[in-house]
Formats: structure tokens, C-alpha cells, sequence
């Protein structure tokens, strides 16, 4: 095959050049040594296009995410906030329970017939105790605006007028803490009400209405005690 085609080319019946360009068609063993293989264009717009990544959507995603989480974690931290008040709150009623009793003990101690070494050992004791639980101080403050302010200052007033009514009257002290408790609950009183103090109660935050409120009913349970013990005293 080689002797025909040489004696063609001696001839000149055959073309010593193509008339088609050498880069347009390469033969295998060239291919192979040059390691030059033309690249698709659609290849290469198909690698262009992957690299265009949408930034911006994925930024304003992250973004998105980021503001989710900050809001949930803020919702979470409101929930520990509201359960620290009210453990401190809860820790506040434990203190003012305690000192309750042991002003009833202090009352009863008065009231019993007990030898002056016993009466004076319980009296140590009790303010000791006393001593050492006013050493705590639990605060929870309450927002307050000066109206509001000013309403708690005035229902604290009434509410030390009738402690100190109450000294010399039980029964008359008795019956206006009654009146206090019932502003305290319009709802459902369980009694007459005092206008008065009704007025300025609901001039205060909700949560010192509830403090009016405990405070008022300990107060009122107290002076009950109190007047049991007397009259087991007197029989």
C-alpha cells in the first residue's frame, strides 16, 4: 500500500499537501503525543455556569436563619426571666411565712402558763430564728410610674393605720382588714368593701395587689390565731 501511494506521488497524481488545514484533522498518534484535545464550547459554558453561585440568596438565607435563632433565644431567656421572679417571689412569701410563726409563737409564749426559765428560753430561741431569716433579702421590684408609686404609698399607710388600730381594738382592726381584703377582690368579695381603699388598690401594678392581698390575709389569719389562743386561755 505504501509502494502504490509513493509511486502515485512520483507520478503526481496524487496531492503532496491537503487541501484541508493540519489542525482540523489529526491523526491518533499525534493526538496522543500532543495531548491537545479541543474542548466542546458547551463543555466549557457548562463549567462557567456552575461557578455562578447566587450569593445573595444564600446570604439573605443565612441571614434569615440568623435573626431565628437570635429571636428564639430571646424567647428563651424571657421564659428564665419570668421563672427567676417568681422563685424569688416564692422565696419572699417563705420569709414572711416564717416570721409569721414565730410571731405566734412569741404570742402563745405570752399567753401560756410557763415557768420564767422556759419563757425566756423560747424567747431566745425565737429571735434568733428571727434574726437570722430577716438576714435574707429576697428583692423582686416592680416597675412602677409615680402614680402608681404614690397609690402603693397610700395603701401601705391605711394598712399600718389598722395595725396599729388593731392594738387597741381587735375586733374593729379585724373587721377594716376584712373591708381592705374585699376592695382587694371586687369580684368575688366576701363582705362589705371600703371605697376608699378599693379606689387607690386598683392605682396599683398587678403585682402589688397581690402583695396588698397576701399581706392583708396573713394579717387577718394572724389576728384569728390570736384570738383562739385567748380564748383557750381564758377556759
Amino acid at each position: 500500500m505504501a509502494g502504490y501511494l509513493g509511486s502515485l506521488k512520483r507520478n503526481g497524481q496524487l496531492p503532496t499537501t491537503s487541501p484541508f488545514p493540519r489542525d482540523r484533522f489529526l491523526i491518533d498518534d499525534e493526538l496522543d503525543e500532543r495531548h491537545d484535545i479541543p474542548q466542546p464550547r458547551f463543555t466549557r459554558m457548562a463549567s462557567s455556569n456552575s461557578r455562578n453561585v447566587p450569593v445573595t440568596i444564600v446570604r439573605n438565607k443565612s441571614i434569615d436563619d440568623m435573626n431565628d435563632q437570635v429571636v428564639n433565644m430571646l424567647d428563651d431567656v424571657e421564659k428564665r426571666v419570668e421563672q427567676l421572679r417568681e422563685a424569688a417571689a416564692t422565696l419572699e412569701q417563705e420569709k414572711e411565712q416564717i416570721l409569721e410563726v414565730l410571731n405566734d409563737v412569741v404570742i402563745n409564749t405570752g399567753l401560756l402558763r410557763l415557768g420564767q426559765g422556759d419563757r425566756d428560753d423560747i424567747t431566745a430561741i425565737t429571735n434568733r430564728l428571727a434574726s437570722r431569716t430577716k438576714t435574707v433579702e429576697v428583692v423582686v421590684n416592680t416597675p412602677r410610674t409615680a402614680e402608681q408609686q404614690q397609690a402603693l404609698t397610700s395603701v401601705n399607710t391605711m394598712i399600718d393605720t389598722v395595725m396599729k388600730k388593731i392594738e387597741d381594738d381587735i375586733k374593729n382592726g379585724k373587721e377594716t382588714a376584712r373591708r381592705y381584703l374585699n376592695a382587694c377582690s371586687p369580684d368575688q368579695p366576701e363582705g362589705p368593701i371600703d371605697q376608699r381603699f378599693q379606689s387607690k388598690v386598683i392605682e396599683c401594678t398587678a403585682d402589688d395587689q397581690k402583695k396588698v392581698r397576701r399581706k392583708l390575709t396573713q394579717l387577718i389569719n394572724q389576728l384569728e390565731r390570736t384570738e383562739r389562743t385567748c380564748i383557750v386561755h381564758h377556759f
